[in-house]
């Protein structure tokens, strides 16, 4: 399809690493350095580059998308005293070279020099000025220091491992464990962490030596490996609970233009160019938003599953032939026993969500006619779609009827009130506070995960807490609308620990590129200072989102409920993974024993083949554990 064009050219996504001795006696290793910028080919497929001057070395691997003939990385200022590696996309590059004016010559049309010396003006507080998705690194001769910094969702990463003697740093963690000074001691509370939500949340890894760099932060590191962690941004939700002030029409009005105008800053490309299609509320969205700003027909993609309940294709058509796209649907029959080890593996270190599974496919198909393709993550985050939200609506209404002091009483009769009774598991849970639903409870809680480990693994971890920074986050914005809080909560910990993180190993391993348009800072900021009624009204999600958009897609779409990447997952653990599970999971040779009892894990599974209990997620988790720990990692 023909692509709108803006006045200039944005750069590609790509893989960055480096090292630096803060000896400056010690040279960087250059087979070190190519064997980390190596494990990013499928990152950067098209190019790569290193820059090696004494104790720093920089490395980079290209996916060319735009200014297929420049821009290449490492790339310097013209003193050669700056040196940049850049993953991303500024998609305002313009307005800051015009900002920069004439005080730097300009040799390429693409953003990465545009950063390059807008670092030069103003060093790292140029992340201020940035609009789009990045992880950068520059090495600064002049201020004898190394500065990262990632953007405020964190769609790109970032890993580190920094001590007395190096920093050492990459786009994926594999990258970092190439450096065979890189300590590999597991962090015991991390792996407590991904048990209890599935994901290993920033700043932590799975690694005790290696850390991600949070969203919206930088970090500075001297040449005495002094290091300044800074957050740069860092918005907050409405506090009101009840429109007031503007119109809503008004509102509606304005979120629109700043919907298109970040869909169309997004469709910029100089390769082939579609979108990802479910047939959900926000993926069409996006659809919609392109089909109005392209002279040519959007290329869509949706997949679906053979078991029944698993295919929602027609929804995906129905956008489709409303927007009229050139779409491509393909039912998926995954050899699931042949990908996940492959899976597990792209994600480095313990990721449960299974999710990633339809994400990989749907990529590897797209990618076979396209080179980037836009989606519709963060529209749950920001626009209130999630179906915690509506449950914790309805608990908020019970807590206006039922006095607090009688709410321990109702809890303990919930269990005698008949199972058809949709209040019940609402009344189970009528004595907690509201901010109980966003905390995770598909993987293991508490008592679970305790009765799970062995006793040497239950004493390393009982001193932590793995829930107390999600209730840290949630006390921060005590005062806020409960919503409020529960957005700020999935913002902080769930979009980038786990949507994102999802998003873009499976993608990146098809060589995919793929932007999110609902996630600019622009459109956040802007949903933030909304009231919460214009996010959730009883059980209507996305409230001003579907008033935004009501003219471009058909009401059956913006009525559909909240999906998601269903996957057949309790099928496949009685069926196709069963062997794998069984064999893994409660052979002899089973390396998650270390950690786990034996005897506890075959309860999991018994009950699960028997049909006696549901455990999808806790038992998908413990396989994905084990085939990571199969993957060459440490034992504690």
């Amino acid at each position: 399809m023909a692509r709108p064009r803006g006045d200039g050219i944005i750069s590609d996504m790509c893989g960055i690493c480096g090292i630096w001795h803060f000896d400056p006696a010690r040279p960087v290793d250059r087979d070190v350095l190519w064997a980390m910028t190596r494990t990013l080919v499928h990152r950067g497929p098209d190019e790569e580059g290193i820059h090696l001057e004494g104790p720093i070395g920089l490395g980079f691997r290209r996916l060319s998308i735009i200014d297929l003939a420049g821009s290449h990385q490492p790339m310097a200022n013209e003193p050669q005293s700056v040196w940049i590696v850049f993953n991303g996309e500024i998609y305002n590059f313009q307005t800051l070279r015009a900002i920069l004016g004439d005080r730097y010559r300009f040799r390429t049309t693409g953003d990465t020099e545009t950063l390059l010396h807008a670092y030069e003006e103003s060093g790292i507080a140029c992340v201020h000025q940035l609009r789009g998705m990045f992880a950068f690194a520059v090495w600064d001769r002049d201020r004898q220091s190394v500065a990262l910094a990632v953007d405020r969702f964190g769609k790109k990463p970032l890993y580190y491992a920094l001590d007395r003697e190096k920093l050492v740093f990459g786009s994926e963690l594999k990258s970092v464990l190439e450096c065979p000074e890189v300590d590999r001691t597991l962090d015991d509370e991390a792996l407590d962490e991904y048990l209890a939500a599935g994901y290993i949340a920033a700043p932590r890894s799975i690694y005790r030596s290696i850390r991600k760099l949070p969203p919206g932060h930088t970090l500075v590191v001297d040449a005495r490996g002094q290091a300044q962690l800074r957050e740069y941004w860092h918005p907050r939700w409405a506090t009101t609970p009840s429109s007031d002030g503007r119109p809503p029409a008004d509102l509606a009005a304005e979120l629109r233009q700043r919907l298109e105008d970040a869909v169309r800053l997004r469709m910029i490309s100089d390769v082939p160019l579609g979108a990802f299609l479910s047939g959900g509320v926000d993926s069409s969205v996006v659809v919609a938003l392109m089909s109005r700003l392209s002279p040519q027909p959007v290329r869509t993609f949706s997949i679906g599953f053979d078991e029944a309940g698993y295919d929602e294709s027609q929804y995906a058509q129905l956008v489709a032939d409303h927007c009229r796209t050139e779409h491509v649907h393909e039912v998926v029959r995954p050899d699931i026993v042949g990908i996940l080890p492959k899976l597990v593996r792209q994600y480095d270190e313990p990721f449960a969500d299974n999710s990633m599974i339809p994400t990989y496919y749907v990529s590897a198909m797209a990618r076979q006619h396209v080179t980037v393709a836009l989606s519709g993550d963060g529209g749950d985050e920001i626009f209130a779609g999630y179906q915690w939200y509506r449950r914790a609506y309805r608990h908020a209404l019970l807590h206006r009827f039922v006095p607090a002091p009688l709410r321990p009483l109702v809890a303990r009769l919930a269990p005698w009130i008949p199972s058809a009774a949709r209040i019940g598991p609402f009344l189970e849970v009528i004595d907690r506070p509201i901010q109980h639903w966003a905390m995770p409870a598909e993987y293991f809680p508490t008592p679970l995960r305790h009765a799970l480990y062995r006793p040497e693994q239950r004493q390393r971890v009982s001193p932590y807490d793995a829930d107390a920074g999600r209730r840290e986050i949630l006390d921060s914005v005590a005062a806020h609308h409960w919503l409020g809080q529960l957005q700020y909560s999935d913002w902080r910990t769930y979009l980038p620990g786990d949507i994102l993180v999802k998003v873009d190993r499976a993608s990146m391993l098809a060589s995919l590129e793929v932007r999110s348009p609902l996630l600019d800072h622009v459109v956040f900021e802007f949903m933030a200072g909304i009231p919460a009624d214009l996010r959730l009204n009883g059980r209507e999600s996305k409230v001003l989102l579907k008033h935004a958009v009501r003219d471009l897609l058909p009401p059956v779409i913006l009525g559909r409920r909240k999906r998601g990447f269903d996957l057949p997952m309790g099928q496949w653990l009685c069926g196709p993974l069963r062997p794998m599970l069984e064999d893994l999971l409660l052979g002899p040779d089973a390396r998650v024993a270390a950690f786990c009892e034996p005897a506890a894990m075959r309860r999991l599974v018994a009950a699960h083949v028997d049909g006696r209990a549901r455990h999808d997620g806790r038992l998908w988790a413990l396989l994905c554990l084990e085939l990571w720990a199969r993957d060459g990692r440490p034992q504690p």
